[in-house]
């Protein structure tokens, strides 16, 4: 409502579409801190317009806020950016014709572009101090007005700019807002047309230290690196007159605008890059697929018509299927549940090819090794692939992903377990002791049994086979087997367990709790 209330627009013409060409466009993040959402969103929508288009994706890190500056946030961006595919054609990292692509290692073109809009009239030194400033902030707060600067310096003669350089007055530079109202064509909210000069003083390009101002460097930089069109979050939707308003002062042509409409939580709160959940490093940690990120992405900014069920496209079908000007201006649900059945259905898919299988285990003995330490080190040899795989496949429609493997429930499938723990929770439920002594016969039943013919069904009707023979109840028996395989009370079906084991684990796992039965049986009482 904000925006409604300042700025005069028009939806664009429904149907209406463009081809571009010579497509350029930049991410350009400041090194603030770890890459978000917000920040993940805007640059892969930059990216899918570049592609779709056949342009070049831009990265480029406007550091002018010194104080701000986080040194390890610019090598984050370039591992999220990796991770996600999201691969620049120029930046830091890969060169190109129109670097330094780190604002701060151009001052000097920001510095001269600033003198010629001074020496033009454009552009003025102010001299005010900020304790003077902090008094203005605060009187229009006090009258609940915010109009920024109160433009005092544009009003300075000759002699008196003179007489305090001549005392080398520490002074900014401001640009001379124009009275007049600016309108652009934005590619997803139409037409706008504001009047800077009504709701703002006039404000800082190049600030005391020399660096510029994000408005001033932006346009610069856009300019110097040929950039076709600017896609950015529709906070900065404001500033863009600001912005088009000193192109026209160089007498350059500016970028085509696109504004992505806001981020919000499920119940339209706004989305804070201070949330923890919205870190992409969050996301990674919590086991999320780069490709569920980006297609869950993908449904909640829109631009890719309508979208029935939670699909997870490559890269470059979601390039082709883009479509800038068919996203609307209504803000966006993060819906943080619609993530898990994304990352869900590409686990399910990639469980259908060879390749990705073998990535998957892959990934999951680095994740394992990471969590479990020895305790899974001792195990590892023991762990094949095949075993990994047939762990998976049992999982798949239930887990959203591989990190819930790795659960406290599921322990008993990955690591060594410790036998006198497992025999302190047969003592603690006070499992039956006739269940106890039956293990020995289950042993040697399934020992019968064949490798290939070592599955859920067969198993468990060698179990009822065993209860029925030594007249033990069924479910006594199958309580005790529970404990012995996981060390826990509670879990799946026994004969499921029996058979992601496998024949060789679940009879070592039995055969190692069989050797103690009698020291058991001996030391609790309440068996019998």
């Amino acid at each position: 409502m904000w925006i409604r209330s300042i700025l005069k627009f028009n939806f664009k013409t429904a149907g209406l579409r463009h081809c571009y060409s010579d497509v350029r466009v930049r991410f350009a993040p400041s090194p603030t801190g770890c890459m978000h959402l917000g920040g993940l969103r805007t640059a892969f929508y930059n990216y899918l317009f570049a592609k779709k288009n056949k342009g070049k994706f831009i990265l480029r890190i406007e550091d002018t806020d010194q104080k701000r500056v986080k040194a390890e946030s610019i090598s984050n961006f370039h591992s999220v950016l990796q991770w996600t595919g999201l691969i620049p054609d120029e930046g830091p990292d890969v060169g190109g014709s129109f670097g330094p692509y780190i604002q701060s290692e151009r001052l000097k073109l920001y510095q001269e572009n600033a003198e010629i809009l001074v020496k033009s009239g454009s552009a003025y030194r102010c001299f005010c101090s900020e304790t003077r400033l902090e008094l203005l902030r605060k009187e229009s707060m006090r009258n609940r007005q915010n109009r920024g600067y109160d433009n005092k310096c544009r009003h300075l003669t000759a002699s008196e700019i003179e007489d305090l350089m001549s005392k080398n007055a520490s002074f900014t530079i401001r640009f001379r807002i124009p009275d007049k109202s600016i309108s652009h064509d934005d590619l997803i909210f139409g037409n706008y047309t504001y009047n800077v000069a009504e709701n703002e003083g006039d404000f800082i390009i190049l600030k005391s230290d020399g660096f510029p101002t994000y408005h001033f460097a932006c346009v610069i930089d856009d300019h110097a690196m040929r950039i076709s069109h600017v896609l950015r979050g529709m906070e900065w939707l404001i500033s863009t007159p600001k912005h088009i308003m000193m192109f026209h002062t160089f007498g350059w042509n500016p970028p085509k605008y696109a504004h992505l409409p806001l981020l919000v939580n499920s119940d339209r709160t706004k989305l804070s890059k201070r949330q923890e959940s919205v870190s992409i490093e969050y996301f990674k940690e919590k086991g999320y697929f780069p490709e569920a990120l980006l297609n869950f992405l993908a449904v909640a900014g829109g631009g890719f018509g309508k979208q029935e069920g939670c699909i997870v496209y490559d890269l470059d079908t979601l390039c082709s299927k883009f479509d800038v000007e068919s996203m609307n201006t209504n803000s966006c649900i993060v819906d943080l549940r619609k993530l898990d059945l994304f990352n869900h259905n590409y686990l399910a898919k990639q469980l259908e090819n060879h390749h990705s299988v073998n990535a998957l285990i892959q990934w999951l003995r680095t994740a394992l090794r990471d969590k479990y330490g020895k305790r899974y080190e001792g195990e590892e040899s023991n762990i094949s692939d095949a075993y990994i795989k047939k762990i998976l496949l049992c999982h798949k429609d239930r887990i959203n992903n591989l990190l819930e493997l790795m659960s406290d429930d599921m322990e008993y499938l990955w690591t060594q377990r410790n036998v006198d723990s497992v025999i302190s929770t047969l003592s603690e439920l006070k499992v039956k002791d006739t269940a106890l002594q039956a293990l020995p016969s289950v042993a040697e039943s399934l020992s019968n049994v064949s490798e290939t013919e070592f599955n859920e069904e067969n198993t468990v009707l060698l179990v009822k086979d065993v209860s029925k023979q030594l007249k033990v109840p069924y479910a006594h028996l199958m309580r005790a087997l529970r404990i012995v395989l996981t060390g826990k009370k509670d879990g799946p079906g026994v004969g499921e367990i029996l058979f992601m084991l496998g024949k060789e684990r679940s009879l070592e796992k039995i055969e190692s709790v069989v050797l103690f039965s009698k020291a058991i049986l001996k030391e609790n009482k309440a068996f019998s």
